[in-house]
């Protein structure tokens, strides 16, 4: 497949890179300079810098904010992306870019997950000797490779008023988690891997249950496991406003229990844990169903975490 020829497409008719500076006040200015973290002000220089090409808008997309023209996503922020540790931009490019990007400076630039297969290159922001002038330069490439031609004649807006991204309460998560871990670790050959935001349980190498602190961004603290479908659809029905499918892996059976709202059953949740963790192990290392559930019931029985 031949790569997109982007000559045709007028380049931005104002801003232009050299006007992306940080040093512009019209950059710093919108920058709060107060009660904010680094990823805080990373993300509203990246705003700046998408905003001055026309036709901008902003959307979450997977719990991250993205920006879009016409339609089109061209950029997308990344904070700790599944526990990798960066604040990047990823931005749409081609291979070929992609490849000599990465090679030339693999401590800035990156293959991201899932889009990167398309040609996309994520670049960090996160330092404090990032250089803005050369992520403006990727941007507006990756604004020029999504834009039709017509795009240039778009009104080029300021940033609206960035929405407050959902946060949930660190304590409910900890004790969450401290709760998941001694349920879990009472099963046969059961692992953690813990991220940022989560932490994934697994039975030699499959998943069984999930820690979902904030995923996507929608402010919830839950446990996932996998379930029949019968099981998920009479959860659902029994209490929707505490059970739910969540996004992705929903549709294969997997469901998710608030654990920061109510009170939690937790010995009722580590029958269920249990049975997700037989369901998915592989026949070899099945242990006895009772001896499982025995097991989750005994890990389960501690005060439950702080509200």
């Amino acid at each position: 497949m031949h790569e997109r020829d982007t000559s045709r497409t007028p380049a931005p008719r104002a801003r232009r890179c050299a006007f992306l500076s940080p040093s512009h006040p019209g950059i710093v200015s919108r920058v709060p300079t107060q009660r904010v973290s680094p990823v805080d002000v990373a993300l509203a220089r990246v705003r700046e810098i998408c905003f001055a090409f026309p036709g901008t808008a902003e959307k979450l997309s997977h719990g991250a904010p993205a920006f879009f023209i016409r339609g089109k996503m061209f950029a997308s922020f990344a904070d700790d992306h599944h526990g990798d540790g960066r604040v990047a931009l990823w931005c749409k490019s081609t291979k070929s870019e992609q490849q000599r990007r990465v090679e030339a400076a693999p401590e800035r630039f990156f293959v991201p997950p899932y889009v990167g297969v398309s040609g996309w290159v994520g670049v960090r922001v996160d330092g404090s000797n990032t250089d803005w002038d050369e992520v403006a330069i990727v941007v507006e490439e990756a604004w020029v490779s999504a834009a039709p031609a017509s795009a240039a004649n778009d009104p080029i807006k300021p940033p609206p008023r960035a929405k407050p991204l959902a946060k949930t309460d660190p304590s409910v998560a900890k004790a969450a988690l401290d709760r998941l871990v001694a349920i879990c670790d009472a099963l046969a050959e059961s692992t953690c891997e813990r991220s940022k935001r989560h932490a994934t349980f697994r039975v030699r190498k499959k998943p069984y249950a999930y820690l979902l602190d904030n995923h996507d961004r929608d402010g919830v603290v839950a446990a996932s496991w996998k379930a029949t479908m019968a099981d998920q659809a009479s959860l659902l029905a029994s209490d929707p406003t505490r059970f739910y499918a969540p996004p992705y892996i929903g549709p294969r059976g997997w469901t998710a229990l608030r654990l920061d709202v109510g009170r939690v059953d937790w010995e009722e949740l580590a029958q269920r844990i249990a049975a997700s963790h037989a369901l998915v192990s592989p026949t070899r290392s099945k242990p006895s169903k009772a001896s499982t559930l025995g097991k989750a019931r005994k890990a389960s029985k501690r005060n439950e975490p702080s509200r």
